[in-house]
């Protein structure tokens, strides 16, 4: 079932909120099996930014809250430094399967679709031009809009397995912070997602989880959670109008 070629991928994520002092103890138990990510840098450690689209009715995110077995997302992700990279992405999630095919965007074909809703040009390569017609379908169905929505900012400490180990990702966002205005991607700011000294674990495999990491789970008294940034969002939102 594992897809990944280059810019498309299957996986199973899992999602816990943690406290940060439980890291240390998390990384300490499954230390002889994972390492840094080898795009991070030297302290593992790696700035996020991504808006994600809905239309201009809000269809997406209203969806999304009711958690359907069948939900999709589409985001235009940063990834910070000196030399950003950007990729246009769609994120598919059907029961535990996620699934996700992305594109590269140019700064140009950035701004020009977060401000003007102009798409990225085809370019002759067959799956980035699969994704610009999958990207009109996704227009018409959400009756023929694609906005920026929300800002979502993070730092992102990420973990890979050693070589020769079974496949394994395992990130830590932290510092989660968003807004629903000003889209220049690179720009921090906004309201933060969680209470202060948390963070989202995600833990990312193809077919079972490692029992070294479900050990290390269990005693660390982690459960997994649905949970989206995106959904926690509003539903912030909702909780702060509910107290006015």
């Amino acid at each position: 079932m594992a897809i990944n070629s280059g810019n498309s991928f299957c996986r199973i994520e899992n999602k816990y909120i943690i406290p940060l002092e439980k890291l240390p103890l998390l990384i300490e138990a499954i230390s002889e099996h994972v390492e840094y990510d080898r795009f991070a840098r030297e302290n593992g450690s790696y700035q996020v930014n991504s808006i994600y689209f809905d239309n201009v009715f809000g269809d997406i995110h209203h969806r999304n809250i009711a958690k359907p077995k069948f939900k999709e997302k589409l985001r235009l992700r940063s990834y910070g430094g000196d030399k950003p990279i950007y990729f246009l992405e769609f994120k598919d999630k059907i029961f535990k399967d996620v699934y996700k095919r992305r594109i590269y965007l140019s700064k140009e074909e950035v701004d020009n679709f977060v401000n003007k809703g102009v798409f990225p040009p085809k370019n002759g390569d067959h799956k980035h031009d699969e994704f610009i017609d999958e990207l009109a379908i996704f227009k018409e169905r959400y009756r023929g809009s694609i906005v920026p929505n929300t800002l979502m900012q993070y730092e992102r400490i990420a973990y890979m397995n050693k070589p020769g180990e079974d496949y394994l990702r395992l990130t830590v966002d932290k510092d989660i912070r968003y807004r629903r205005e000003d889209f220049d991607i690179n720009k921090k700011g906004g309201k933060p997602l969680l209470k202060e000294g948390y963070g989202i674990l995600e833990i990312k495999f193809i077919g079972a989880m490692p029992l070294f990491v479900a050990k290390a789970l269990n005693d660390l008294d982690l459960h997994r959670q649905t949970f989206s940034k995106f959904g926690t969002s509003f539903l912030n939102e909702a909780k702060e109008d509910r107290l006015l």
